[in-house]
């Protein structure tokens, strides 16, 4: 593949680099004028320069029109991503008419409502999308998508993480143009109307709807009515979270997201059934129109994910190819769809779907007629199994960096799921498919309907086989964006190597695979000098860690083991980071001695340091009246009573640390007496990463 026969990726990387300094960068309203006035003069400029005949200002020309790109892609973004131009009148007031945005998604204790806020009690116009948790009662049950919505409720910021290396969902949040949020219990909103902001969203959202509806009545349930969803109409909101875990161990994650194989399969069969319509030229045009017009109906339906946009995309081009008799380029397909899809959301480029179905693409098309020439099958079942063998190598090859980035996981056994998923998965989209247009008839319908349970139950026996195979999965794998990026270029030169001999290559890809090696042993090496304590931020529970190279011990009064969730959504991803490893303790453990660390009581001894516990039910403190025994961090944990300056005079302390398990009342006492006092006074509620 030579770039220069791509002119697309001409554009296309100036542009993304436009979105890159727009997404990590701040920039006000008046730079941004002045951004879209430059665009705006640089390409009157190139224009300008097409009547100069001289080659020597061709490089201005160049410089300019790149120049307009780059500035044309930070415009975009920034307008999308930056909330003084997304939100307006939403930090005052609690009373709000709404809109619901998209299909309501229950919860354990709540009901999550994504919401656009048309104007406040006042009648005033406000703008701005929310996110509100209603707490849950019989009417929330039919909330739908468009339902108009009055509510009182205080909108705030959306929390930002406050441990360490945790999940940053406020910027999660920015990227779907989402600033604030608010809890509305039961009574504080009332339905008021129906209007959808869009006809063709609501129009979808009722095709599912339907579409589910028939699955059910044609006696599809359970955990196979589920997987089918998923598969067929891109509704994962149902499914176990257990088995979802399960699918993603196997390495087969995909199969329960609708993406190119299932665009492709309605193409195929959409394709198949207006063939008569090829005969004529008029008629040609009414089926490529009309093709597109199916995927995309498909496309709306599923809820329009990256990687399903992408793959409608891309067949689109294949239905105009085929319009003008042409064979359609597959890398001009993946650039031009990229390209128009950022041009419409630059903040798709963001999002791991996005980024991981164009990955799976890229590595598909780089390596697999490399891999499958190595092995030449004589029977056609052998070359259809080695096909989808190398197709899965070839779409790990491309995903795994990034993959193991974001889920910190490898599946070790993922060829040997994808043989027996990918090939009943295929068969369950045929057979779901079929199962609509022949759903009213109850004979047929019903042996389809077992059909479609047994290969669904099927794909689950393979998955649940894999999952408990021994060091199934790899688990903990920390890559920091460096890593990736030199893994990729490791890639990149491997890639080139198949196609073409190069020294330069060869010695280039062998320079980054060396420094991918050595930054995991300059990583340990610096962790392993790390000493910290940490007390993380956990509502109504306390959990304190204390690190000496990579040895840990963590206290906590509601943690027991490394399964619990508690562990899982706040502990793991800082101590997968850092490389920790240690004993969860039970924080009212009386003895505990480790070579760095002593715990006698509510006294710890660490590195130096002497720490106490201050909890509610102490009533009194050792007295130490000559300063032998200061505490260097008194701990307050579960609000205790013992008032501030009775602790001070009974034992001297020189730092406080609050955390989430104090209410405000109490952490506030504590913090005008330290002030008062020039002590050092931190709560875990309000750090940051």
């Amino acid at each position: 593949m030579k770039i220069e026969n791509y002119p697309i990726v001409k554009v296309l990387f100036p542009y993304v680099v436009g979105i890159l300094i727009a997404y990590y960068g701040d920039f006000s309203s008046t730079i941004c004028r002045w951004l879209l006035a430059a665009t705006m003069a640089s390409f009157l400029l190139v224009v300008s320069l097409t009547f100069v005949k001289a080659y020597r200002w061709r490089w201005v020309q160049t410089v300019f029109m790149n120049l307009a790109i780059v500035m044309t892609g930070i415009s975009l973004t920034d307008w999308q991503f930056h909330p003084h131009r997304q939100t307006c009148g939403l930090e005052t007031g609690n009373d709000w008419m709404v809109r619901v945005a998209a299909e309501p998604t229950p919860r354990e204790k709540s009901v999550k409502v994504e919401a656009e806020v048309l104007q406040s009690a006042d009648g005033m116009p406000v703008t701005g999308k929310v996110l509100l948790y209603l707490q849950p009662s019989a009417t929330t049950e039919v909330l739908r998508y468009g339902d108009l919505l009055f509510v009182h409720t205080d909108l705030s910021g959306i929390e930002p993480p406050h441990n360490p290396d945790a999940f940053d969902n406020p910027l999660y949040m920015r990227r779907r143009g989402i600033y604030y949020s608010g809890f509305v219990r039961d009574g504080a909103w009332k339905r008021i109307g129906y209007k959808p902001a869009n006809r063709l969203k609501f129009l979808a959202q009722a095709a599912r709807n339907h579409l589910t509806d028939i699955y059910i009545h044609a006696g599809m349930s359970g955990d196979e009515l589920d997987i089918l969803k998923a598969i067929l109409l891109g509704d994962d909101d149902t499914l176990d979270s257990d088995l979802k875990a399960s699918y993603c161990s196997a390495g087969v994650s995909h199969i329960l997201c609708v993406s190119g194989m299932h665009v492709g399969v309605i193409f195929m069969i959409v394709n198949f059934l207006l063939k008569p319509l090829e005969l004529f030229r008029t008629s040609r045009i009414f089926k490529t129109v009309l093709v597109m017009l199916l995927i995309w109906l498909y496309a709306h339906v599923t809820g329009l994910a990256p990687s399903v946009t992408r793959s409608a995309t891309m067949f689109s081009f294949v239905a105009i190819g085929q319009h003008l008799r042409r064979n359609t380029n597959v890398f001009h397909s993946l650039f031009a769809s990229m390209f128009i899809l950022l041009i419409i959301r630059p903040l798709l480029l963001f999002e791991v779907g996005f980024q991981l179905s164009y990955l799976a693409v890229a590595g598909i098309v780089l390596f697999q007629p490399k891999l499958s020439a190595l092995y030449h099958c004589r029977t056609r079942i052998g070359k259809y199994f080695w096909e989808l063998l190398t197709v899965s190598v070839a779409a790990q090859l491309g995903t795994s960096p990034i993959s193991i980035y974001y889920f910190a996981q490898f599946p070790n056994y993922f060829m040997l799921s994808n043989l027996g998923v990918i090939a009943l998965s295929f068969a369950v989209i045929i057979t779901g498919v079929a199962l609509l247009p022949i759903s009213f008839i109850p004979l047929i319908s019903k042996y389809l309907t077992w059909i479609l349970t047994m290969e669904i139950r099927a794909m689950n026996a393979i998955i649940t086989f894999v999952e408990q195979l021994p060091h199934s999965v790899t688990e903990n794998i920390d890559y920091h964006i460096l890593q990736v990026i030199l893994l990729y270029g490791v890639i990149g030169g491997f890639c080139y190597l198949l196609y073409h001999r190069s020294r330069k290559v060869f010695w280039t890809t062998n320079v980054l695979l060396t420094l991918f090696c050595c930054s995991f042993v300059v990583k340990k090496m610096v962790l392993a000098r790390e000493t910290a304590f940490l007390a993380y931020h956990i509502r109504k529970c306390s959990a304190l860690e204390f690190n000496y190279c990579g040895q840990t011990v963590l206290f906590s009064d509601s943690i027991q083991s490394t399964d619990d969730n508690l562990y899982r959504y706040n502990v793991l991803s800082h101590a997968r980071r850092h490389h920790l490893r240690g004993p969860i303790v039970p924080l009212d453990t009386a003895k505990f001695d480790t070579p760095f660390l002593c715990k006698r009581g509510n006294f710890i001894r660490f590195h130096d340091r002497t720490y106490y516990l201050l909890s509610r039910d102490q009533r009194t403190v050792p007295e130490v009246r000559d300063g032998s025994l200061a505490v260097d961090c008194l701990l307050l944990r579960q609000n205790p009573r013992l008032p501030p300056d009775e602790m001070m005079a009974r034992l001297p302390f020189r730092e406080v640390v609050a955390d989430g398990s104090n209410t405000m009342f109490y952490i506030e006492r504590w913090r005008v007496f330290c002030k008062e006092n020039g002590i050092p006074f931190r709560f875990t509620g309000e750090r940051k990463n």
